[in-house]
């Protein structure tokens, strides 16, 4: 199997070098009018992309097989190998195919491919420059990731296992390996690693289209036509990863959040706030021939952002809970990678910047290209600030933060303000004029979603005052970290304050998207739709801006979320006698133990779980007389046999305003319970908002050719 991976491989490599030359031939070729040439090497070039994919199709598929057959002859397979009889342990093996190293440097190389051969058939009967142009970058960069495979044992899942770890019927002797690790071993990253990875590999065609477009001098909005779709597509896919990734954090790690700031994480948030500014962009672009600079730059800075997660996460730059060993090779080849990119987009520009002339592009910043201008610039300078904060404690120490670890508190005390002002512009932006707002139109318009969302405004106030401000002084009364943490974020007076703008943003942004949303429907009504039919004809009539209003409701429901499950949770470690009937309390809940027990799983892993009956404390923290059990939690820790690695399954129990999640830390010195109690509210709203965030950007991508604009959306 490693011969067989090594030359399928090492032929991938060189079918990419194959493939590129005689794309950039094509473009020279036809630039000086030997059309029949230029076709022909075009032939010759998308062959050779088809031809890569299929190899890098069998590296991936001889891996999986490897995998579902527990074939161990390969060193990856081995060390990755899913050691567990859960009912998901099938899925489990085919995640090993990403769930390590080099097999996730694989699967995304094999992606990329995919990608360049799906442009490829698009364009297969009319091979025109542009699209030979982006094929030869992606056919480069799909190089520079197999050169890494194939240059580095490190990044390479072809290496054979040593004869001395195999018996002589092909398994493992016995402690030579030990397996996936077992924070792996959940449904969310089975699936969290593809999406990511998919929205990662997508986000290559819109910069290869857009140096392309800067290479061939064609600065129409034909570029972004070709690259478009791929960008949406690939958005969807890196914000189904940020959630699924957020719900695994939540319940597997055991600390009680969804969100840490870790590097990794940040670096998929980069290339998520720049995507956004891309896909922007490009609407304007296509519709109104402006943003061109803008345009090419997000494509390309999101490209520099994806592949800057993969250096942050091979290089050893950065310590993450998900960073691999530091590896040379890889260091250079990403770094390289990088570096190329930004100097070919900046040289290129220069030469190009005579053709990127743009007429009226910002008449006033109260209009929506003004605004979309803002979304760009907060959602750009955001990434470049949180990638600046990711990389400063590797800096020189003579730079602003150089060689300092940055905390989470101080990204929160930058982003808390900035998301609370980008819902607001979210919130105005629909109403505005294209070039030029008139004053009176805006206040018509803007009457009713300042109605609505007042309404809602005063609703969120009535429970930051009923329920989150006790809270606050819940918290800050019981001292300790977490009182520590917020004194961190300012005075009382400021956190209020960012509260209040955050939830003000919140409303405004739902009751404008909503008010939206419901006079297309009533407009449809008005054509004799019934009002379910009403609802299934604006989406298919008015997708694209239908869609994006639904996504920016699940963006208002999903800042509540933000502001109660990540500014005012309420922890607690509580300490219970390890004994059936002990009690504890916290946050309004009383926790009776009524089971115990400590055993072994069919791999000898130990599990200690604690079964815990939950019902509302009264205000001696004992549960209150005649109280209505509310359900039971059972918290454990698993202790992986092979690695003694403890593994904490958190127990939540989900209300409608919020969560009660509990983590079974071990036992104490004294023989104790020693359990992690946590109160997250509002945090429903965040998975909710999520889903139809993401349901929404589906439906905007899911037409085929344009569709009419929503009233609001047309007016000059």
């Amino acid at each position: 199997m490693s011969l067989i991976g090594n030359l399928l491989q090492d032929a991938a490599l060189i079918s990419t070098i194959a493939a590129f030359i005689p794309l950039f031939a094509s473009v020279a070729l036809a630039r000086r009018g030997r059309t029949a040439q230029a076709s022909t090497a075009a032939n010759v070039g998308f062959l050779l992309v088809f031809l890569n994919t299929l190899l890098l199709t069998l590296c991936v598929g001889l891996v999986l097989v490897c995998f579902l057959t527990e074939n161990m002859s390969l060193s990856y397979v081995a060390t990755n190998f899913p050691q567990t009889s859960s009912a998901l342990k099938l899925l489990y093996q085919v995640s090993g195919v990403w769930a390590g190293r080099q097999g996730s440097l694989l699967f995304w190389t094999w992606l990329i491919s995919l990608f360049a051969s799906g442009c490829a058939w698009r364009r297969l009967r009319q091979t025109d420059e542009l699209t030979c142009a982006a094929l030869g970058v992606m056919e480069i960069v799909i190089m520079l990731f197999c050169g890494a495979a194939v240059l580095s044992d490190a990044n390479n899942a072809f290496v054979a296992t040593p004869a001395s770890a195999l018996n002589a019927d092909g398994t493992l002797v016995a402690g030579m390996s030990t397996g996936m690790n077992p924070l792996l071993l959940h449904w969310a990253m089975v699936l969290h690693p593809p999406a990511t990875f998919i929205g990662y590999a997508g986000c290559t065609v819109p910069f290869a289209y857009a140096i392309a477009a800067l290479i061939t001098g064609d600065l129409s909005p034909r570029w972004v036509e070709h690259a478009d779709r791929i960008a949406v597509f690939s958005f969807i896919f890196l914000t189904i990863g940020m959630v699924l990734g957020a719900v695994w954090a939540y319940v597997v790690l055991g600390w009680g959040g969804f969100w840490a700031w870790d590097a990794v994480e940040n670096a998929s948030f980069m290339s998520w706030l720049t995507a956004i500014a891309m896909i922007h962009s490009f609407t304007l672009y296509r519709r109104r021939g402006v943003f061109k600079r803008w345009s090419l730059f997000a494509a390309t800075i999101t490209f520099i952002f994806v592949v800057l997660g993969t250096f942050i996460t091979r290089s050893g730059l950065v310590q993450s809970v998900h960073a691999f060993a530091e590896d040379p090779v890889s260091t250079y080849f990403f770094l390289g990678i990088m570096v190329v990119a930004a100097l070919a987009f900046l040289l290129l520009m220069l030469y190009r910047n005579a053709s990127l002339a743009e007429d009226d592009e910002i008449e006033s910043l109260a209009s929506k290209n003004g605004s979309y201008y803002l979304t760009d610039l907060i959602c750009i300078v955001g990434a470049c600030l949180v990638a600046y904060l990711t990389v400063s404690s590797s800096l020189p120490t003579w730079l602003p933060l150089g060689g300092q670890v940055v905390s989470a508190g101080v990204y929160n005390a930058v982003a808390r303000p900035a998301t609370a002002i980008f819902g607001l512009l979210m919130g105005v932006c629909p109403m505005l004029g294209w070039r030029k707002t008139d004053g009176a139109a805006f206040r018509r318009h803007m009457r009713a979603p300042a109605l609505i969302g007042l309404v809602v405004f005063t609703a969120l106030m009535g429970y930051f005052a009923l329920e989150l401000v006790p809270a606050y002084d819940a918290v800050m009364a019981a001292g300790g970290d977490p009182a520590a943490t917020l004194t961190e974020q300012g005075p009382r007076v400021y956190y209020f304050a960012v509260t209040v703008v955050s939830l003000a943003a919140a409303a405004l942004l739902l009751a404008s998207s909503a008010y939206l949303l419901g006079r297309g429907v009533r407009a449809r009504v008005s054509k004799g739709d019934a009002a379910p039919l009403a609802v299934v004809n604006l989406f298919r009539h008015s997708p694209a801006q239908a869609g994006g209003y639904l996504a920016h409701l699940g963006c208002a429901i999903a800042l509540v979320g933000l502001v109660g499950s990540g500014m005012y949770v309420q922890e607690q470690t509580v300490s219970v006698p390890a004994e059936v009937g002990a009690q504890a309390s916290s946050g309004g809940y009383a926790l009776t133990v009524t089971g115990i027990d400590d055993g072994f799983d069919e791999q000898d892993n130990r599990i200690m779980e604690v079964d815990l009956a939950v019902t509302p404390a009264a205000e001696d923290g004992t549960t209150s007389e005649g109280a209505t059990e509310l359900g039971v939690l059972t918290p454990s820790i698993e202790v992986s046999a092979s690695t003694q690695q403890q593994t904490l399954h958190a127990a939540v129990m989900s209300f409608p305003t919020e969560d009660l999640f509990v983590a079974f830390q071990g036992l104490n010195a004294d023989g104790s319970l020693s359990l992690s109690v946590k109160v997250n509210p509002l945090i429903m709203c965040n998975w909710v908002g999520g889903a139809i965030c993401i349901a929404g950007i589906v439906l905007a991508f899911l037409p085929r050719r344009a569709t009419p604009l929503l009233a609001a959306d047309d007016r000059g």
